[in-house]
């Protein structure tokens, strides 16, 4: 069967990535939350989150994973992409309330990075590094966040592959009350990345 790089299966795209890296199961997903991501899935081996809402999930921050050096050799990390502006912290949207996210993109950033080097310490060499990312726009600026991630990733991982999720659905923008309708400037992105790395 010919694996695509574009496909509206979220489980179907971690399933090429596993045919394609020789993947049974992975070692760790450091950002397991309710365990959605892998329901159709093998279960990864060891589960992490900064808030574990399952029995088993391993209570850590993914900038400091507590694992040795070089021990796993694949490692999954789906961490928010969203980013506000005029709601604080406390964001009470649907998806701010599901997924997370930042107060700036400089915090996405600085997320990332700090956990693109932890990975890099507990992956063996050719260790597989799963990075799922959506572009975004803040600040009326757009922001492509897999560039970043290339750039973010570039002296310590090779980009492997890429595939593109569509979305087949989309949570509807509510209408403001008492408000005129809000003139779109921007395209609404429709899509997310899943880049794969491997340890130089």
């Amino acid at each position: 069967m010919l694996i695509k790089s574009v496909s509206d299966d979220q489980t179907e795209i971690i399933q090429s990535i596993m045919s394609l890296c020789n993947i049974k199961q992975f070692d760790v997903d450091l950002t397991y939350a309710n365990g959605g991501f892998w329901k159709n899935l093998p279960q990864p081996i060891m589960k992490f989150d900064i808030d574990p809402q399952t029995s088993d999930t391993v209570e850590a921050n993914s900038t400091s994973i507590p694992l040795p050096q070089s021990c796993v050799t694949s490692v999954m990390f789906d961490p928010p992409f969203l980013t506000y502006i005029k709601q604080g912290r406390e964001h009470d949207s649907i998806m701010g309330k599901r997924f997370g996210g930042y107060w700036r993109y400089e915090e996405l950033e600085e997320h990332y990075v700090n956990t693109i080097d932890e990975v890099y310490r507990v992956l063996n060499s050719k260790g597989i590094f799963v990075i799922k990312c959506q572009d975004i726009v803040h600040n009326h600026k757009m922001h492509c966040t897999h560039l970043n991630v290339m750039k973010w990733a570039d002296k310590k991982f090779r980009l492997k592959d890429l595939f593109i999720l569509t979305a087949k659905h989309r949570i509807p923008i509510p209408p403001t009350e008492g408000h005129k309708p809000k003139v779109q400037k921007h395209a609404r992105i429709h899509h997310s990345y899943f880049m794969v790395f491997e340890k130089c």
